[in-house]
């Protein structure tokens, strides 16, 4: 049954939430068929690839790498485009492609950010992909494509896993940590971006076991490098400052029928909460990162509004001691950074990477249950959880006072189990590629 027909049947069901799972289930099977019967054409397909770049290393001739990429918040190969773009053996470019499932203001917004910020660092080694103007795709010819981009619709169909592995070789970055919470472990193995992929690489041994668990199919392309991503923060300098500077960061999961059952965000709950908080604190510095996603949603009429969202924006940016950043890169906030209060995804796993204090805001111990795997239930064991306004101002009253009883544990957990190869996991993915190239 194609997926106009399973649309069609399934309209007649009357109770809406019975038909969204069940319509839900029938179009998961249905690629998962797919895309089952497609890999051994793609892999094939690899094969050949693979031994095509080994035969031009083989004559001195350089491999031609792209690294595609939607935002710069989740270029998550960007220490391994640093690293491959020093070796005379690739000629590297970014190709930013353009995010499609916002509407086309987050579109023309996102793409216009993300191609500045990557310029300004890399200058003509960034190429858009796209032209909002004439609506006109670029197209990627490159013998290795490096992928951030884990959802099919989340952007054009030229530049989705299958149809690159015409030309090249696929190797997807997961964007953020990944393997953290129950939605990972229900949809994020599936995913044909990465079923498809040449190589899947991931940030820890657990979440490789996890995946290989729940689809097979991921056995042969799934490698536990770390978080190659994380390696740049090792270089980010720490700046001098007298005061303490904490991290504020709400996800966007305030609607989890939007996102595919996601509900991290405590946000509604909290907002008044974290408006109030740096007056609570005034000897401290607030930086107040929502997710990029958040204010978007909020200002939609099924939540806030613009008016009423405008208005906690200006309320927040009127603290004298806040700082709001609205998404681009975060590793300067983190690095310069005394303590992070968040209730966000990968997060929970980066901010390990710091040696810092984090203090998680959540709902209740059923949510815990509901959206975390084991692992991330181990991260919480090392970070402070809160589930009361009470709960956050005791942990902020401990970053004032310099208190951490649980550094030393958490450090060593982190070393042997979040942090896996920091910081050289962008090397070890390069060694994984060229190793696999047979060069």
């Amino acid at each position: 049954m194609g997926n106009f027909a399973i649309r069609l049947a399934t309209a007649l069901i009357p109770s809406r939430g019975l038909r969204r799972r069940l319509r839900r289930k029938l179009l998961d099977a249905g690629r998962d068929r797919r895309v089952a019967a497609l890999a051994p054409e793609v892999r094939a397909r690899y094969a050949a690839h693979a031994k095509r770049c080994a035969e031009k290393l083989a004559r001195g001739e350089r491999l031609k790498v792209s690294f595609l990429v939607c935002d710069a918040s989740m270029f998550s190969g960007e220490s391994v485009f640093a690293l491959m773009r020093a070796d005379p053996r690739f000629d590297c470019e970014i190709a930013v492609a353009p995010r499609v499932t916002r509407g086309e203001e987050f579109l023309r917004s996102t793409l216009s950010k993300t191609v500045d910020l990557l310029r300004s660092r890399y200058g003509g080694a960034v190429r858009s992909l796209y032209d909002p103007a004439t609506r006109e795709a670029g197209e990627i010819d490159a013998d290795l494509v490096f992928s951030t981009v884990v959802y099919e619709d989340q952007t054009l169909p030229q530049y989705a896993t299958e149809r690159l592995s015409a030309r090249s070789l696929v190797a997807v970055l997961y964007y953020g940590y990944g393997g953290l919470f129950a939605t990972n472990e229900k949809k994020t193995p599936f995913l044909p971006n990465i079923v498809l992929s040449w190589r899947y690489f991931v940030s820890n041994r657990a979440t490789r076991e996890m995946c290989v668990a729940k689809n097979p199919l991921l056995a042969e392309n799934t490698i536990a490098a770390g978080y190659a991503k994380m390696d740049r923060l090792a270089s980010v300098p720490r700046l001098p400052r007298a005061r303490k500077r904490i991290l504020v960061c709400p996800h966007h999961t305030i609607d989890p029928a939007a996102d595919g059952g996601l509900a991290l965000s405590t946000f509604v709950k909290n907002a008044d909460f974290l408006l109030r908080l740096p007056s609570m604190f005034p000897e401290m510095d607030f930086v107040f990162r929502p997710h990029p996603l958040l204010f978007p949603r909020l200002a939609t009429a099924k939540w806030w509004g613009p008016e009423r969202t405008a208005a906690y924006e200006r309320a927040m940016e009127a603290h004298a001691n806040v700082e709001f950043q609205r998404g681009g890169d975060y590793f300067g906030a983190f690095a310069n950074s005394d303590a992070l209060v968040h209730d966000c995804g990968s997060f929970l796993a980066e901010y390990f990477y710091t040696g810092r204090p984090q203090c998680y805001l959540l709902k209740d111990d059923a949510s815990v249950e509901s959206q975390f795997l084991p692992f991330a239930k181990s991260l919480l064991s090392h970070v402070r959880k809160a589930y009361r306004e009470e709960d956050a101002v005791a942990f902020l009253r401990d970053v004032a006072a310099g208190n951490d009883p649980d550094r030393d544990a958490r450090d060593a957990f982190a070393a042997a189990e979040v942090c896996l190869n920091h910081p050289g996991a962008s090397a070890k993915v390069v060694e994984s590629v060229l190793s696999a190239i047979g060069a």
